[in-house]
């Protein structure tokens, strides 16, 4: 972690601007082709869950703003984030937690995150962070999914410093021929914009594009 300079933060006015909102977070929705990752993931037969996971926090962790935590009132800039997904088990309803940084390609992670989830499941309190920053990834799959709230504890005084973002898609369906997911990310407004949103988008967008 290192601290971020305030005094030379071009976003500082925005910083102090929404940290007077008690919830200074906001969703934001989108879709995202994804024929060529589904392709691949059917090539090398792998999960497709998985396989857009380890692609989300590459993109993310390519972009800075992704990387900013606050702890204890001080802005830090973390070295990356670790992703932590739900999951289940064939034939179960609930849900568990997978804790797993991104690292080696991505049939490496995937075959990596079957091995967690099926032989290390962690409970629903791997959401409160496991000493690493993280991304929260989840998936509806039985829905074609359009927006997603997040569950957040309007009584923690210490809210506003929630800076982990949350990621949410549902299933991809076929457009025209080209298959489709449709996702939703809640970010913190206090560090992020819509303009780092567009930025995270694109990379993803490049790195689907450059698989083969």
């Amino acid at each position: 972690m290192k601290i971020v300079q305030m005094e030379n933060w071009e976003r500082r006015d925005h910083f102090e601007f929404y940290s007077k909102c008690s919830t200074p977070h906001y969703c934001i929705a989108f879709n995202i082709e994804v024929s060529k990752l589904l392709a691949f993931t059917r090539a090398n037969h792998i999960s497709f869950y998985y396989s857009l996971i380890y692609l989300c926090t590459k993109a993310m962790n390519s972009v800075d703003e992704f990387l900013l935590e606050i702890q204890e009132g001080v802005l830090m800039k973390a070295d990356r984030r670790i992703a932590c997904f739900t999951d289940l088990r064939k034939g179960e309803t609930v849900f568990h937690m997978v804790t797993l940084p991104c690292e080696g390609d991505i049939v490496e992670f995937a075959q990596k995150a079957r091995t967690e989830s099926e032989n290390n499941p962690q409970p629903v309190y791997a959401l409160e962070g496991s000493g690493e920053p993280q991304i929260i990834f989840s998936c509806v799959p039985w829905v074609d999914m359009t927006v997603c709230t997040n569950e957040r504890d309007y009584n923690d005084p210490n809210l506003k410093d929630d800076t982990t973002p949350i990621l949410v898609w549902g299933k991809y369906t076929e457009q025209d021929g080209k298959y489709k997911i449709n996702m939703t990310l809640d970010v913190n407004h206090r560090l992020i914009d819509g303009y780092y949103v567009g930025e995270f988008v694109k990379k993803l967008e490049e790195l689907i594009d450059e698989l083969n």
